[in-house]
């Protein structure tokens, strides 16, 4: 069945001029049972094309890429996509030189759909060096019902001497970062009509690149890592210098850090135009302060963040149209004239020249109530850290602890049961349910990966809700309550965490498992026993082994999961193990939260004391400010 699947993705991908390969990654698949596999196909059949983004994202996750092979998020792929492909009814070219995931192409066509009929849909070609995640894009741009040429590339494509001469009219491009694939292949000097790029480093050789694919008219909007705004380097200092005098830069972008998954650098977009005849005003956005964390490691941007900066962009594009003076927007962009630039040191960092609120403008009785705040929380959080070390040293105590857990006379009575025989295990909701639930309106929480932490569960800020009558009517089965134990379910079994009374009626998330036991006196088992059990390394280990395994991620099935065997003590010594691995639990949480309390007070403290000597810290205005 993998092979005939295989082989009609490849007939597919081979009618679009794409290499194929997917039968020979299929091959290397080793699924757990036959009805494993039938599940997958089943729950295949019920995806649209708004599902692909969501598997490149887990792809991304687990198939280990390098930071040069990261997809571009999709709110920044937004950002990118509306400033570029609306700005007429032309048909339009459009190439990204260094395909990922397709990201950048697939968010071009869904631009100009949204638009409307007023604008033809782009012809789409692409080039990347990697045969898989080329592939991929393939993929992407098929199910979005978008024909695309796309070919193997160059991770330098400017020193292929036998490149065809391919312009187009818009370029999206996503580069490697501070990479030097072409520094031993030397650079010719009348390749860089801005200035040769310094070796070592290819992040101005790909602006110069993409600005010489451009058709007269034509735009670009390139992803740089911050270090490239302002790099003491003289060549790339020059570079900057040249796009800013010939009128090549016409707006640069700065972004929040942690919008990538694996690093936390942070991007801006540049957006270059063909530069003979426009304007050499260049406007600066300041959006780093934006997003909301979607985890510990994981900022997004949201639809209001997208729309404010496409907003400010374009208002500035209406008033250059208009020969009307601009003069930004409060705390998001400014204008600035070459001359302000050149004053800076042709800077291109948006935080030189937008001013911002800063912290330390507070009033002095709200750093004095955040300091009496904060110094509370420590008393609080001291507080049950001595109660929680008071506990553990009755634990460190009771010396026949291990003896307990060790000791033979003690493990004879253990029994081992399956663990369908104790619990129920329910998986959570299709991601498709999820989808038709949620909403910002909602008032009952849903359960994520992210929230289990320390075998507890956490709210966060950027918690996902979903309305009391979805809740309670179609998504009434996947409610949890107190004594359940939540699982990840995908690649491994990961953090667990045992629902306390506060999450009782909360939801369960797509990729958890909810194992709740059964009340029978002859198979009872103890949460905590069994959280303890499911927390460790040898158990993460063999739901690695028995999950279903695709080409990049693994998922554990209810059916796999149930056959997990659990040795199981007498009901005296479950509690025992469990009270005591719960007292380890409540002092490494209360010892962190009286850290994060130090900590917060320690700031409020902090800026209280030097608020007068952080108001210097703010970008002088530019010459049109000061005018306005």
């Amino acid at each position: 069945m993998l092979q005939r699947i295989g082989d009609a993705t490849d007939d597919a991908l081979r009618g679009e001029g794409i290499l194929p390969g997917i039968r020979r990654s299929l091959d290397r698949l080793r699924p757990g049972s036959y009805a494993d596999l039938q599940h997958v196909i089943r729950l295949s059949g019920d995806l649209g094309p708004e599902a692909f983004p969501l598997l490149l994202e887990q792809y991304e996750e687990h198939a280990g890429l390098t930071s040069s092979e990261f997809f571009t998020p999709r709110a920044v792929t937004q950002v990118m996509a509306e400033l570029l492909v609306c700005e007429g009814s032309a048909p339009i070219a459009v190439h990204d030189p260094y395909l990922r995931g397709g990201e950048l192409l697939t968010a071009a066509v869904e631009a100009v759909r949204r638009a409307g009929s007023s604008v033809a849909l782009p012809t789409v070609r692409g080039a990347g060096p990697n045969e898989d995640t080329l592939r991929l894009a393939g993929m992407h741009l098929m199910v979005q019902g978008v024909p695309a040429r796309l070919e193997t590339g160059s991770a330098a494509p400017w020193t292929e001497l036998d490149q065809p001469s391919l312009t187009a009219d818009r370029i999206f491009l996503n580069p490697p970062f501070n990479a030097s694939v072409s520094a031993v292949r030397g650079r010719k000097p009348e390749q860089w009509p801005y200035g040769p790029p310094p070796p070592g480093n290819d992040n101005f050789a790909w602006i110069q690149y993409a600005l010489g694919k451009l058709n007269p008219g034509g735009c670009a909007a390139v992803l740089m890592p911050n270090n490239a705004l302002s790099s003491a380097n003289g060549q790339e200092q020059y570079i900057r210098q040249s796009l800013v005098e010939r009128g090549a830069l016409e707006c640069v972008i700065a972004l929040p850090k942690q919008l990538f998954r694996g690093t936390a650098i942070p991007v801006s977009v540049w957006i270059l135009r063909y530069a003979p005849g426009r304007r050499k005003e260049v406007l600066f956005v300041d959006a780093r302060h934006m997003g909301v964390m979607q985890s510990r490691t994981r900022r997004i941007l949201t639809e209001d963040n997208t729309a404010a900066i496409v907003r400010a962009v374009e208002a500035w594009r209406s008033d250059g149209e208009r020969s009307v003076s601009h003069v930004g927007v409060d705390g998001l962009s400014t204008a600035a004239e070459p001359d302000d630039i050149r004053d800076r040191g042709y800077s291109l960092n948006p935080a030189d020249y937008v001013v911002r609120e800063m912290a330390a403008t507070r009033h002095a009785e709200d750093l004095e109530r955040e300091l009496a705040d904060s110094m509370e929380a420590v008393r609080r959080a001291r507080h049950f850290m001595i109660g929680a070390d008071v506990r553990m040293k009755q634990v460190q105590r009771e010396s026949d602890f291990v003896r307990a857990l060790t000791g033979d006379s003690v493990l004879g009575h253990w029994e081992e049961r399956p663990l369908g025989e104790l619990c129920e295990v329910q998986a959570g909701p299709s991601p498709s349910l999820v989808k038709s639930t949620r909403s910002a309106e909602g008032d009952v929480p849903m359960v994520l990966p992210t929230h289990l932490r320390d075998r507890r569960i956490v709210a966060l800020p950027d918690q996902v809700l979903v309305p009391r009558e979805h809740a309670e009517g179609r998504l009434r089965n996947y409610q949890v309550a107190a004594g359940d134990i939540l699982c990840v379910r995908t690649g491994t079994t990961g953090p667990s965490a045992l629902v306390d009374a506060p999450q009782e009626g909360w939801i369960l998330g797509s990729n958890l498992l909810r194992v709740r036991r059964f009340v029978d006196p002859v198979r009872e088992v103890l949460p905590e026993y069994l959280l303890a059990f499911l927390s460790l390394p040898a158990v993460e280990e063999w739901i690695r082994i028995h999950s279903t395994a695709t080409t990049a991620i693994g998922s554990i099935s209810t059916a796999s999961f149930r056959q997990l065997p659990v040795p199981l003590p007498p009901w005296d010594e479950q509690r025992r193990i469990g009270d005591r691995l719960r007292a380890y639990d409540r002092q490494i949480v209360t010892h962190r939260d009286f850290a994060q309390a130090v900590e917060r007070s320690r700031a409020a403290w902090a800026e209280q004391v030097m608020q007068e000597a952080v108001t210097v810290m703010r970008p002088k205005k530019t010459r049109k400010e000061q005018v306005s």
